[in-house]
């Protein structure tokens, strides 16, 4: 299984959806190559936080 979730394969979701779960809640970070989300910047591969996000469009 890839490192960041930006690299898993269909299959790897199938097989891991219980891991899956516990990354993507709660959402602080949104991958900007593939906008999917996780918990922790580690999971993706050019992450960006989802409060920064906000701050920008609030601007």
């Amino acid at each position: 299984m890839s490192q960041t979730l930006c690299d898993w394969s269909k299959k790897d979701i199938e097989r891991h959806a219980g891991k899956l779960l516990e990354i993507v809640s709660p959402q602080n970070f949104m991958c900007l190559k593939c906008a999917r989300t996780a918990c922790d910047e580690k999971y993706l591969c050019r992450p960006l936080s989802i409060a920064k996000i906000k701050r920008r469009t609030e601007e």
